[in-house]
């Protein structure tokens, strides 16, 4: 259950904090399709001009930690936060927080982190408007990543939105498990990386390059189009409070929350996806990195995930199966590439059944789909949304334990600009089985 924050306000120390600078060589990336680099942060020391570091004695949330200055440094290339069990003033614990001194509107933030863990640990990484400018909810809030200490496989990306005043608050969530070869992903066991786009009319939500969770405009009575304010970056580790249990004889001290880098962009129009990368669930030792998924909703067994179970080249291939009645009836993945209209699409994958897993004697049913939208990352079933065609690739009367080639080929229409393959699991009733996916292609043919 998410509580929402009541912020109110906070107060910035200049004071120099204690810093073991280690200097790094840079290492180069690229930037992600349709943005471009605006700043970056390696942490190979704290810059004061970009950072302020939070000092007060009046946590929000009824979380029971001082932010501290003094529970920020620099080491080793990574900035890093301390939350340890010693009272300050009238609070018993301290932790850190720090905040951009610049704001911004739009654009693409992304943190790679590793996060802390145990019971009462609230890590968090967040946009905020100045709410002394905008009293919050009214210029709204953008949590890319919060996350409970005694669940470390679990974290959730939010939007809180309202009016200041008459007061008035709402919010959307959704959280995010991951499952690398079998076994859940532990947030606090390594550097993971969080990041939100954000633009006039959506957000975009993703852990490793996942995008699992998007929130639309319509989703929030239109408020990203017409109320959101400029929003400074904040990361911080809160002990206790609403979200979360409150620590305990079981906690375990001190905790850290690590950051390895920031980076931060703005939108590049000229740049535009061509092609779908990761189309075999391989990237990292096999994940859904570059893939958009939906309908993930079974907590602690997700039903979209990437398995070394059967693959039909790589190290990993897409499962699916259904969520017995939690949420929408249907599952999967999908991916976009920029289109013109009158051009041909081409889409392949091979889907294999297993036969103790399979879908005989069940409604359930797989499909490959080509949507065509007259806008890029538009809601499906939208205004937006101009056709689908689409094939069956697996129900009860497949073939088991064999890969299935599947072809479909579909010609853009008038006004289009993206061509979207999804690929769907259908649950109508609450059937077993699950089916595989596995090389996948889908490009322009003409």
């Amino acid at each position: 259950m998410h509580v929402f924050r009541q912020h109110r306000g906070v107060l910035l120390s200049v004071a120099t904090a204690a810093l073991s600078i280690v200097f790094a060589i840079p290492i180069a990336w690229g930037d992600p399709v349709g943005w471009k680099l605006a700043w970056s942060d390696d942490f190979d020391e704290l810059d004061r001009e970009r950072w302020e570091l939070v000092d007060t004695q009046e946590p929000t949330n009824n979380s029971l930690q001082a932010y501290l200055p003094e529970q920020v440094a620099v080491e080793n290339g990574k900035l890093v936060i301390t939350s340890e069990k010693r009272p300050s003033g009238e609070l018993p614990y301290r932790s850190g927080q720090v905040v951009t001194k610049d704001a911004r509107k739009y654009g693409r933030w992304e943190v790679r982190a590793k996060l802390p863990t145990t019971k009462g640990m609230w890590p968090a990484i967040w946009l905020l408007p100045d709410v002394d400018t905008y009293k919050w909810p009214s210029g709204g809030e953008i949590d890319i990543m919060e996350n409970r200490g005694n669940q470390p496989a679990l974290t959730s990306s939010a939007f809180h939105y309202g009016t200041n005043p008459p007061y008035s608050h709402q919010f959307v969530l959704q959280e995010y498990q991951a499952r690398k070869a079998g076994e859940l992903v532990d947030f606090s066991k390594g550097f993971h990386t969080y990041a939100v786009d954000w633009t006039d009319n959506q957000l975009k939500f993703y852990v490793d390059d996942v995008h699992y969770y998007t929130v639309y405009d319509v989703d929030v009575e239109g408020f990203l189009s017409s109320n959101v304010a400029p929003m400074e970056l904040v990361i911080n580790t809160a002990v206790g409070g609403e979200f979360l249990p409150n620590p305990d004889a079981t906690t375990v001290w001190p905790q850290r929350l690590e950051v390895d880098w920031v980076r931060v962009y703005d939108a590049d129009p000229t740049t535009k996806r061509t092609e779908i990368v990761n189309p075999g669930f391989d990237a990292n030792g096999g994940t859904l990195a570059g893939w958009s998924v939906f309908g993930n909703e079974l907590y602690d067994n997700p039903n979209v995930s990437v398995t070394n179970e059967v693959v039909a080249g790589g190290s990993g291939a897409l499962k699916l199966f259904g969520t017995f009645g939690l949420g929408d009836r249907t599952c999967g993945v999908a991916q976009g590439i920029a289109v013109n209209g009158g051009q041909e699409v081409r889409a392949t994958l091979d889907s294999y059944v297993k036969s103790d897993d399979s879908l005989a004697e069940t409604d359930n049913s797989a499909a490959m789909k080509i949507e065509f939208y007259n806008e890029f990352g538009a809601k499906f079933n939208s205004p937006e949304m101009l056709s689908v065609e689409e094939v069956l690739v697996a129900d009860g009367r497949s073939k088991t334990d064999v890969w299935t080639p599947h072809q479909l080929t579909a010609t853009v229409p008038k006004g289009a600009v993206e061509a979207r393959l999804s690929i769907v699991f259908d649950q109508p009733a609450s059937g077993t089985g699950a089916v595989q996916i596995d090389n996948v292609t889908f490009q322009v043919v003409d």
